[in-house]
């Protein structure tokens, strides 16, 4: 029968499950964790921001935190998923793919993957259910796949 894996993530956790069936009991099998994706982008840079001077009058204003390190951050932990759905795969671990993951980290997850993993996915959801229960993953997949 074939396996069918599941990825739940978001910028700041990966977890990884298998099952045989879809609805079905989900097995974990994994997990990966990214300490800097629930970090501020303001954390994560080393200086203070800069501050600007209002066109008119005295008033001086801090400068937003650079975003772009953010991103660089999700494109990274994405890469480190999708090697490990990757050699999953070599190795035969699962032959279907379903993805649950925060609508960010889906899209760059889509442009991450190789073709050939690509063609394992048969589901993709773009939600954010890290942190929550087992259960509800499960309740989740099965409303899910009961609209097909």
């Amino acid at each position: 029968m074939n396996k069918i894996w599941v990825l739940v993530a978001n910028q700041a956790e990966a977890q990884f499950y298998a099952c045989k069936r879809l609805p079905g009991k989900l097995v974990p099998t994994g997990a990966l964790i990214n300490e800097e994706g629930a970090a501020h982008a303001r954390d994560l840079i080393s200086d203070a921001p800069g501050r600007v001077h209002d066109r008119t009058g005295n008033a001086r204003h801090m400068m937003e935190p650079d975003t772009a390190v953010k991103v660089e951050i999700r494109r990274r932990f994405v890469k480190e998923i999708v090697g490990r759905l990757e050699a999953a795969h070599q190795r035969r671990d699962f032959d279907e793919l379903v993805v649950l993951a925060a609508p960010a980290v889906l899209g760059v997850i889509r442009k991450t993957m190789t073709s050939g993993l690509a063609k394992t996915v048969i589901r993709e959801m773009p939600k954010d259910l890290i942190g929550q229960s087992l259960d509800k993953i499960e309740a989740q997949l099965k409303r899910e796949f009961e609209l097909v």
